[in-house]
């Protein structure tokens, strides 16, 4: 069964690179342009890995994975963040963030981190 990933974006390129490659790759994608779609997606069923911009319009980043922590406390998908920002924040790690990709990225660098993730995720689940 593929893995569920959530690409949350509000730049329509970069959502559409990310949503091609993650299905090339057989990943069952969903996506979101801002915080409050994404929150609708987490509704509809169990997600495994969210690529999550943080800069974004109507909700950004932060504020979704303040709300998806306290509305959906069983979520323990990884969080892979994707911004121009180049570190990762305190607060990024009290929220869980399991990864930090700086924009521009590699998409090759995305792939290999939903394999990475998706496999350790896969390994926690077997034990």
């Amino acid at each position: 069964m593929p893995q569920h990933v959530l690409v949350v974006e509000d730049d329509t390129d970069i959502l559409s690179s990310l949503v091609e490659v993650m299905r090339d790759e057989g990943f069952e994608v969903s996506s979101a342009a801002n915080g409050y779609q994404a929150l609708s997606q987490l509704e509809s069923g169990p997600i495994d890995l969210i690529f999550l911009d943080l800069m974004m319009p109507v909700m950004d980043g932060w504020r979704f994975l303040q709300e998806a922590r306290r509305r959906f406390p069983e979520l323990h998908a990884p969080v892979v963040l994707l911004s121009a920002v180049r570190e990762l924040s305190e607060e990024a790690r009290r929220l869980g963030v399991a990864r930090f990709l700086s924009k521009p990225f590699n998409l090759d660098d995305v792939v290999r981190l939903a394999h990475e993730l998706g496999d350790s995720r896969h390994d926690r689940h077997a034990v």
